[in-house]
């Protein structure tokens, strides 16, 4: 019998333990990175849990003219029309977070903002798919912008893709219809983490690893410090950025770069026979435009925009890198979030107060 409530205290005591370590983590940490109703973290302090570098922000839109997901009849005029990714869809959060809304007030343009559609590969077999359908034509586009972060461009683009794809117009209005719900503009419906969770673990680990290791690698991002103040965080010294952003510079060689050129300039006269100009965004990666701030030089440095910017191009090229180093040389502040794999308004404004459309 002894051995028995021996037993039942001691499970007892590694209950309320584990409790009180869930309710310390989670209270320290993933409370602080998930559960702020209205407000939110980046992306990168929901992987890291790394808090110093956290800027909870909440989506404000203030500009004169704001973009659409959805057009209201067969009838609607549309300048723009927008295929991209997470950039594309408000993915950073905070004030203006859709780019699209800049493009709209700074040229006064309808601007449609449509994810990448069913049974396509690509964003450029999306828009191939929108052109055959006769979707561009019904609705007057002028404009295209493919847009695409780039350590995923040359994953996306430096491959041979389909122009044979159609769709039935009223199938098309469907899908346009259904992805465009995909992406709710309301941060309030983010879940809510319970005190008992599998994040914790994650939580405790990686700060102690950091605590331990200090700068450098972690599972899918990276801690450096940088050689001055370019974040309005707690600390405004140190970056973080995803994995992803040093590993796909393997990609970054000659032929890749021309076979994704090709395609862009393929694109281009595919939409020219339409009448509807081209327009590329390749969205710096975080690491590539904050690189020579870095205080460690160990990580190779990506050489995506130098490469393509020597190609003969019959698109328009936006060079996120060249327009957003001006700005960081001038000192601003969070062009990037501190937390985040996305840029922030400010990056937004810079880049289309410099690029103007033809508005016929």
């Amino acid at each position: 019998m002894k051995v028995y409530k021996k037993f039942v205290l001691i499970f007892i005591f590694m209950i309320l333990a584990f409790v009180f370590y869930s309710f310390v983590i989670w209270t320290s940490y993933v409370k602080k990175v998930n559960n702020q109703g209205e407000y939110r973290a980046g992306d990168l302090a929901t992987i890291s849990y790394h808090l110093d570098l956290m800027l909870l922000r909440k989506n404000i839109k203030n500009l004169e003219k704001k973009h659409i997901s959805t057009v209201e009849s067969n009838s609607t005029k549309v300048d723009m029309i927008v295929v991209g990714d997470s950039f594309s869809n408000g993915g950073g959060m905070g004030e203006n977070n859709y780019y699209q809304d800049y493009i709209a007030t700074y040229n006064d343009f309808t601007v449609l903002n449509i994810l990448q559609l069913p049974d396509t590969n690509d964003f450029i077999e999306t828009i191939v798919l929108l052109a055959n359908s006769g979707y561009l034509k019904k609705h007057k586009v002028k404009h295209v912008l493919l847009e695409t972060v780039q350590r995923e461009a040359l994953v996306r683009f430096a491959k041979d893709i389909s122009y044979d794809i159609h769709s039935k117009e009223d199938i098309l209005d469907k899908e346009i219809a259904s992805v465009a719900n995909l992406y709710i503009d309301d941060v309030s419906t983010h879940r809510k983490i319970q005190v008992i969770n599998n994040l914790n673990n994650n939580a405790f680990l990686y700060n102690l690893k950091f605590m331990l290791k200090g700068y450098g690698s972690n599972k899918n991002y990276y801690i450096e410090k940088i050689n001055q103040d370019l974040f309005t965080s707690k600390v405004p010294n140190e970056i973080i950025f995803i994995k992803h952003d040093i590993d796909r510079i393997i990609h970054e060689n000659d032929e890749n770069i021309q076979q994704m050129n090709d395609n862009f300039n393929k694109l281009a006269d595919f939409l020219a026979k339409q009448n509807i100009e081209l327009s590329v965004m390749v969205c710096v990666d975080k690491y590539t435009l904050y690189r020579k701030y870095i205080s460690s030089h160990t990580y190779q440095k990506s050489v995506f925009f130098e490469k393509l910017k020597t190609l003969p191009k019959r698109y328009q090229f936006i060079d996120t890198k060249e327009i957003l180093v001006k700005e960081l040389d001038k000192g601003v502040l969070d062009l990037y979030y501190p937390d985040d794999t996305h840029w922030s308004y400010k990056a937004s404004e810079a880049i289309f107060k410099t690029i103007k459309f033809d508005k016929d």
